[in-house]
């Protein structure tokens, strides 16, 4: 090798690990300042799309539901592309409002959800819609800024979503120690009659405020497109053992409701236990035989111990990893019939953690078979005793006896841990209809908690149906109305909001952060597994969603995000684009553009969700807007349909939990999401829930039935996803060093260095601006991105997370993408945008193809042929 040629691997093998293991500054080879504005442009330039809105909402008419999809006030169909703003940032300044409406419509949103007002913040200085919340008494202040928001966006045609309970705490809310199921007073006012009646006030009061600058209450107001009653709230889940440790009068009150729903159910008491105790079965022979099968699993860099002495068991564990599933404690080598089992065993915690017990398959595809159970533990020993059915796994192997520390550092004690044949408890000696019947135990028989099951769908559904009428009958809400998202409450939710609900809404992460929390529950660190969900074979996020879109109804993701810092955070908006748009959802809320505060100018990337700052995402908003709100992705023709029994609910959702677990249990595959139209729908007869349609998804290529998606996320050389429309074409996953044909658009995407083993990732979207066929477009936008993150951002070695509070410096700085491009049709010109979307100076074509590099310092281009 001659010394030019060394010289150049020596550079590269510098850029390599500078770019790819460990912290970019403003030298940093490839990257560059690329800040895309956040507050309003006076001249958005070529990628401003204002126009899709009109002047301003009309004032006579309200968004409505026809044929399962919104239409507007004139009855033509309405495509919700929006974002969220959240907390005290729901409240801008007056001068800061008028900048914020105009700013989103530029990028094409005509949606903004308004999200988590509600919440107190204890006497803090940040704006919340309350002055007293202990009286119910709202901010006059806040809601002038609120009021002045909303008509700002009715003036840029943005619509509005409200939210009702996302974050508020009811005076006397009680707490149940290491739990955080009563947040926000979460679950509780679903049956807590105090808690319902201030709810109703509230809602009283908010949608009676009349807005000054419109002259209309909120309940008239023909902006807000839509409302939630609540955010991500239910009763229907296995929280027993927090309730059980409920304080009074909150214990009292719940097992006297649960009392009088069983007198209407069985009459008296000895029906009651005639029914209770047929499926209690005598302890059988101990299955834990060997100390030997006990070990600490630790993935994704988790570190801990395991000490056996006798009987006990000391599991240690000093290091996080990057997923819940990655701190485990294991019995492995079980052979266990279906049928009852009965699990007991000493504990404590000197940190008194909170774990997850349950039974699984010890080998793909893995999957829970029973003894679910979430335990609180505290330093002192306590007994606990499990019982309850195990079933069959979906594959037959050994099972496992799981204890998990979701992920968290601590150390727990074990002793004398059994688990035998049979068990169970029905109706106790001591309760009865008359005295009262406590809530079901730990070892409840299927009976018990199949009750259990109907008692909570019956509640939370009586207590929906009487929010829904106050809404509509009372106060005179003229928009489409949803209770919470369809996943929570698993299948009941599915009932729920077919019954109860005008619209179905559902929120998806992928790669949620997995945090690490201090003493007083503040985050200190995260993790994420930073992957790109095209690389998820089962479909990942929106396959869990895509199952729960019930027939007939309008299908909306108020949440939905690949939180920063991912290093494949650019997919967000293009991903769910191509997916939604071939499933024909409805309304879709990028989470958020604001993540609380109210310095909206400023795009440092100083949060998980925020999209100010992150320009690898907003450079793609402007072709996904235009995509999705006019349709520009064929729709699937096929179908897949899960249809489940109605009387079967409180069944299925007590032996599956989700949706998308019955999709698996009766043999589909939710990746199917990606390729052909999939819903869920309740019918009224039949024994178990049922998939129709093509359900089967290949091992390679995968195509959907419109023949525009192609998807292949086992590819041995990286996987990708592409989108072939005619005004549309989408690139996405690891494709450098590789050329591709995307129908008549060829995109060669040069080989640069990458963090892992794969090669570098890119998402690259091109639209034509007048939504005519790309070899006839007169403008087309070409946005290319990959990373983007601030100077100095501390990644930890595996490049799976930092100190959260330590998000590092600015500037914050892009990564360029380099390929060529060639179109169909007649020669282009291609110019240069600026962050801001102004067009400057002209690229080069070479031998045909728009020639993009770092040096250029874009992340956008604009094609024409004028």
């Amino acid at each position: 090798m001659n010394r030019t040629n060394l010289s150049a691997v020596l550079a590269m093998l510098l850029v390599a690990v500078t770019t790819g293991y460990a912290q970019v500054n403003p030298d940093t080879a490839g990257w560059f300042v690329f800040d895309v504005p956040a507050l309003a442009l006076s001249n958005g330039g070529v990628a401003d799309l204002s126009y899709l809105n009109s002047d301003r909402i009309p004032e006579a008419g309200y968004v409505s539901v026809s044929d399962g999809h919104f239409v507007d006030a004139e009855g033509q169909r309405l495509r919700l592309f929006g974002t969220n703003v959240t907390g005290d940032s729901c409240f801008p300044d007056q001068d800061v409002a008028p900048l914020l409406a105009r700013r989103l419509r530029q990028f094409g949103f005509n949606c903004l959800r308004l999200h988590f007002m509600d919440h107190s913040w204890s006497g803090s200085s940040r704006d919340s819609l309350w002055d007293d919340p202990a009286i119910g008494k709202l901010s006059e202040q806040s809601l002038a800024k609120l009021d002045r928001l909303i008509a700002e966006c009715a003036a840029n045609g943005i619509y509005l979503n409200l939210n009702l309970h996302v974050g508020r705490e009811y005076p006397g809310q009680p707490t149940v120690a290491s739990s955080r199921a009563f947040r926000y007073s979460k679950n509780l006012d679903r049956w807590h009659e105090p808690f319902i009646r201030q709810m109703e006030a509230f809602c009283r009061d908010l949608l009676g405020h009349v807005n000054p600058h419109t002259g209309r209450r909120y309940a008239e107001e023909p902006a807000i497109a839509c409302i939630e009653i609540n955010n991500e709230n239910t009763m229907i889940r296995d929280d027993l053992s927090d309730l059980r440790r409920l304080p009074e009068p909150f214990l009292h009150a719940l097992q006297q409701q649960w009392t009088r729903w069983l007198q209407r159910r069985y009459g008296t008491t000895e029906s009651l236990r005639q029914a209770w105790n047929a499926d209690v079965v005598p302890l059988g022979e101990e299955r834990f035989t060997s100390m030997d099968e006990w070990r600490a699993q630790n993935a994704g860099g988790a570190e801990s111990t395991l000490e056996k002495d006798q009987s006990r068991l000391t599991w240690t564990a000093t290091q996080s990893g990057t997923a819940d599933w990655n701190l485990q404690l294991q019995y492995k080598g079980l052979q266990l019939d279906p049928g009852r089992y009965t699990l007991s065993f000493r504990a404590r915690s000197r940190d008194s953690k909170r774990v997850g017990v349950n039974v699984m398959l010890d080998s793909e595809p893995y999957g829970n078979v029973g003894l679910n159970e979430a335990i609180g533990l505290s330093p002192q020993w306590q007994t606990f005793t499990l019982s309850g059915p195990i079933k069959a796994a979906s594959t037959p192997g050994h099972l496992r006896l799981n204890v998990s520390l979701r992920n968290e550092t601590g150390q727990v004690e074990f002793d004398n841990v059994s688990l035998r044949p049979g068990g169970g408890e029905g109706l106790p000696e001591t309760d009865t209809l008359e005295r009262g019947v406590g809530l079901p135990g730990a070892t409840a028989v299927a009976t018990v908690r199949l009750d259990w099951m109907r008692f909570l769908i019956d509640t939370e559904m009586a207590t929906t149906t009487r929010i829904v009428r106050l809404l509509k009958d009372e106060i005179g809400c003229k928009m489409p109305v949803a209770d919470t998202q369809v996943s929570y409450g698993g299948v009941a939710g599915v009932l729920r909001e077919s019954t109860l609900s005008d619209y179905v809404d559902i929120h998806g992460y992928w790669e949620h952060p997995s945090y690490t929390r201090n003493d007083a529950g503040h985050v200190t660190a995260f993790r994420i597994a930073n992957t790109s969900q095209v690389a998820a074979a089962d479909g990942g996020t929106l396959a869990r969603m895509g199952v729960s879109r019930i027939a007939g109804r309008p299908f909306s993701i108020s949440e939905y995000n690949t939180p920063a810092p991912n290093d494949h955070g650019a997919e967000l908006l293009p991903l769910f684009t191509a997916v939604a748009g071939m499933q024909d959802w409805d309304a879709f809320y990028s989470y958020t553009y604001r993540d609380f505060g109210k310095d909206y100018a400023n795009t440092f990337m100083r949060s998980y969700f925020h999209l100010i700052g992150r320009a690898n995402v907003l450079v793609h908003a402007p072709a996904c807007a235009l995509a999705f709100r006019k349709g520009l992705i064929t729709t699937s023709a096929d179908g897949v349909a899960c249809r489940i029994p109605v009387d079967q609910v409180p069944q299925v959702t007590l032996q599956d939990g989700a949706v998308e677990d019955v999709w698996r249990r009766v043999g589909g595959d939710p990746a199917a999401v990606w390729l052909r139209k999939a819903t869920v729908d309740l019918v009224n007869s039949g024994d178990d829930a049922v998939l129709s349609g093509n359900t089967t998804v290949s091992a390679g290529l995968r195509v959907a039935d419109t023949n525009q998606i192609r998807w292949y996320p086992n590819d041995p050389d990286g996987a990708w996803f592409s989108l072939e429309a005619p005004a549309v074409r989408l690139l996405i996953g690891h494709v450098g060093g590789r050329t591709f044909e995307v129908g008549d658009v060829q995109v060669a995407v040069l080989d640069r260095p990458w963090p892992r083993d794969v090669p570098a990732y890119a998402c690259i979207s091109l639209v034509a601006l007048d939504a005519k066929p790309l070899a006839e477009s007169q403008e087309i936008l070409l946005a290319a991105s990959a990373r983007t993150e601030n100077a100095g951002m501390p990644w930890n070695e595996e490049r799976t997370g930092f100190t959260s509070n330590d998000w590092g410096q600015s500037p914050t700085l892009s990564e360029g993408v380099p390929l060529d491009l060639t179109v169909p049709g007649t020669p282009v010109r291609a110019w240069r945008l600026a962050a801001d979307g102004r067009k400057t100076e002209e690229l080069a074509i070479r031998n045909g193809a728009v020639s993009l590099r770092p040096e250029h310092q874009t992340l956008w281009v604009l094609l024409t042929r004028r």
